[in-house]
């Protein structure tokens, strides 16, 4: 059993908004996997890997919904607008109800980058 999702780096411009559709599939089958109501699937972004202190984390149905053959991660201004520009660290976890955990996505880089146009 493993799971996987097909995603690497991440690129977000400070205080923009965002929908990434996270297919999730079985790597011995091949089929989409949706998680359960009993399932937990974690997005977190830290400022560097050794860092306590997370700067943006979402819960299945929590900023990540869940649909019929994906869940959407769903990232809005606010989540950003007060980020320095520069390069974080994130990783999406997936933890089964029977306690199976698979990090479906490893540490990869989420780059904040500038903004030339502002608003409010």
């Amino acid at each position: 059993m493993g799971f996987s999702v097909i995603r690497n780096r991440l690129f977000l411009t400070r205080g923009d908004s965002a929908e990434i559709t996270l297919i999730i599939r079985d790597r011995v089958t091949g089929a989409i996997f949706i998680p359960g109501p009993d399932d937990q699937l974690t997005f977190t972004v830290k400022r560097e890997l050794s860092d306590e202190k997370t700067v943006i984390e979402k819960h299945l149905d929590s900023g990540i919904l869940r649909r019929e053959n994906n869940c959407v991660l769903i990232l809005i201004p606010e989540d950003t607008a007060q980020l320095p520009f520069g390069t974080y660290w994130y990783d999406v976890e997936l933890v089964l109800d029977s306690g199976y955990t698979d990090t479906i996505i490893p540490p990869s880089p989420f780059i904040i980058t500038g903004e030339v146009t502002t608003h409010g």
